[in-house]
Formats: C-alpha cells, structure tokens, sequence
C-alpha cells in the first residue's frame, strides 16, 4: 500500500465536468488497488466545498484556498495575463498559474504528513513539484496537450478555451515529474517528442456501469448528449442541430434530442425535437432511456471522455473521429464512427429503426468498456508500484 496525494484545481464532487470526472475515478481506481488516497484541492478563493466532497473524503481532504493579500493580488495579474493571451491567441508560461501559496500549503502538508506518491494535475501546476521532498515520487497527470492549443481553437473559429502554452514551456514541466500520465496514445508520443521523462498511458479510470433495471429506451426514441457548456461542444451540436438532426427527423420524424448538462443552456432557441434537462444527478436514467448517445465533436485534444461515459454505460454510441480519439480500436466494433454529415445522420437512422441492431451494438460497447478499463486500472497500478523501487 502507498499514501498518496492528488493535487488539483477541480473538486471530485460534484464531477460536472471531464477533468473533475478524471480526477475522482483517478482516486477510485487508486483506493481500489488498495492505496491510501489524500486530496489536496487548490480551489478558488469564494468557493465552498461540496458536501458530497467533504463527506467523501473527511480527514483526506485538504483545501488550499487563495486569501491572502499576496495570493489575491497574484491572482488578479495572473487572471489578466490569461485573458490577454486568449484574446490575442497567444501562448501562456507554463507557471502562468502557479501560486507561491500554494507551494507553501503543500509543503507544510508535506511537514505534518509523508506520501510516498503525488500525482498533480496539469502541466501548468507542475512548479508544486519544488515543495515536494525528494524521494517521493512525482507524477503529471497531463489531462490534455497544451502546446500551441490556441491554433486548434483558432482554426475552427473559437475562442481560446483554458491554456495554451508552448512546446519548450511544455517540456519544461514535464522534465520536473518523474513519469508522466497520458490520457491516450497520441497525448503520449507528443510529450516523448518533447521530454526524456518517461510516459504511461493511462485512460480514463471510470468503471463500467450496471444499470438497474427499468424502461428501456422511450417512444419517441431519443439521441442523448452529455456534456457541458464548453465552446467545443456548443461547436459540434450546433454542427449537428444543423446538419444532421434534419435529416434524421426527415426519415424518424419521431425522434428527438436530449441535452443533458450544461450544454442545455448554450442552445438557444426553440429547435424543434429537442429536449434540455439541464443538470441531472442520476445519469443513469437518461442513459437506460436513450436509443442512441451522440458526441458530434468536430474538434479537441485529449480524450474525450464522453464518448468513454456512453460506452461504460453499454449504449450505441455515434462519433465523429474527434470523439473517437483514443479509443480507435473500438470504431466499427464498440461503436460507430461517422466521417460526414450525412453518415452521421444514417448511422443513427439505422440505429433508431432497428433495436435488434442497436442492442448487439451496446453490448459490444459494454464490452469493450470493461477491457478499457481492465488495461487502464493496470497501467496505473504499474505506474505506482514504481515508488517502492525508488
């Protein structure tokens, strides 16, 4: 058994969102392989923990939250500095959000408790590293490519999402971890062009779900989304709002589109055949009701972890290859892959006509989640194993 600390700037509860999701199943998976898991949640200055959060982890949770002078001010010309760089699509420092109290919190941590793992989150948090005592190993849990992000946004039109920093800087943080986490295959050989620091890949560590049962999917049959309000999902479902739910309510004029989360909000207008839930607690319901779950990505890096959600949930899932990134091995066999418009729409046409069809797909779906997952826990186990041999 080894202690460990996970270090980030998201809660785990409520996990409203795919980095907040990726650092709670991290713990799951971690505490299933029977480690000690602490939290250190380097959280904003007004928010208050969740309930569920706190109740998760009592004593394990650790809060730094940013008010001093200090902290606010630097906080303050750090929030200008992104915004200018967004703005302007430029290239961020690495540190641009490092906090020196941050380092402090850890290090008094670090002189009350010992850990024998800290795992951060983020190449932009990687300067925590210098509180951390030697001997203890030191993981990044990249999350995302960072380099050059900007130009993404930019060349489907968006604004600047999040970070964008440059190779070298990029190189830089990851040359202060001992091994670094990727998120999928590509993530992984773009941080070995960058750094001799070796590279795991380990996926998203949510686990398969068994849902109860209940009613199946309703009539009239519906195409399920999940996600929230991020310029990357606005993008793609206005794309397929636009060009491809016409076509399949031409040929299923019964069916219709369920928007769950925060992407419920950024549609606006009245559509017709389309449905917004906003915020659901229990998924689980959505997910059993749905014929089908769409990820209509056109853009994005990482991986996304919706598309992971609808097949650890055994649904038929339809994607594009922006949303199939890092599950490759599953297009064509755990679910659908649509390259155009007019595919997309087709595939889901099939699907909602034909149940049989849908049915062996979701069990395939079912089945390549838990392999994913098998091969992930694995890789994550093997990574913290390495701190007995340091």
């Amino acid at each position: 058994m080894r202690r460990v600390l996970l270090v980030a700037p998201v809660p785990t509860h409520p996990s409203t969102t795919g980095a907040s999701a990726r650092v709670r199943h991290m713990a799951e998976g971690l505490l299933s392989l029977g480690h000690e898991v602490h939290f250190l949640h380097l959280q904003q200055p007004l928010w208050a923990p969740d309930a569920a959060m706190r109740q998760y982890w009592g004593d394990r949770l650790h809060v730094f939250r940013a008010l001093s002078p200090a902290s606010c001010v630097g906080r303050g010309r750090r929030k200008v500095l992104r915004l200018t760089a967004k703005a302007l699509h430029l290239n961020l420092p690495v540190d641009s959000y490092f906090d020196p109290g941050a380092a402090r919190c850890l290090y008094e941590l670090f002189a009350r408790r010992s850990f024998e793992v800290v795992i951060v989150s983020y190449v932009h948090y990687s300067r925590l590293f210098e509180s951390v005592p030697g001997g203890v190993l030191k993981l990044i849990d990249s999350h995302d490519v960072f380099s050059d992000r900007y130009r993404l946004y930019r060349e489907h039109g968006q604004a600047v999402e999040f970070f964008s920093t440059g190779r070298d800087e990029e190189a830089k943080a990851l040359d202060r971890a001992d091994t670094v986490l990727a998120i999928q295959e590509w993530d992984a050989r773009h941080f070995r062009s960058l750094s001799r620091t070796p590279v795991a890949v380990v996926g998203h560590l949510a686990p398969p779900v068994d849902i109860a049962p209940g009613p199946g999917p309703v009539d009239p049959p519906a195409m399920l989304f999940v996600g929230g309000p991020m310029g990357i999902n606005v993008h793609g479902m206005s794309w397929f709002i636009d060009q491809v739910l016409p076509a399949v309510r031409r040929q299923v004029p019964q069916a219709e589109l369920w928007l769950v989360g925060g992407i419920s909000g950024r549609i606006r207008g009245a559509v017709p055949g389309v449905r917004r839930f906003g915020f659901v607690e229990a998924l689980e319901d959505p997910y059993r009701r749905a014929a089908a779950v769409i990820n209509p990505q056109q853009f994005g890096t990482g991986l996304s972890i919706k598309s992971i959600d609808a097949l650890r949930h055994g649904r038929p899932l339809v994607t594009t290859a922006s949303g199939a990134r890092g599950l490759e091995d599953g297009a064509g066999t755990a679910f659908l892959q649509a390259e155009s418009a007019e595919a997309f729409a087709g595939q889901l046409v099939q699907l909602l006509r034909d149940p049989a069809w849908a049915s062996a797909l979701a069990r395939r779906a079912a089945d390549f989640a838990r392999s994913y997952h098998q091969r992930s826990l694995q890789a994550l186990a093997d990574v913290v194993r390495g701190a007995a041999d340091r």
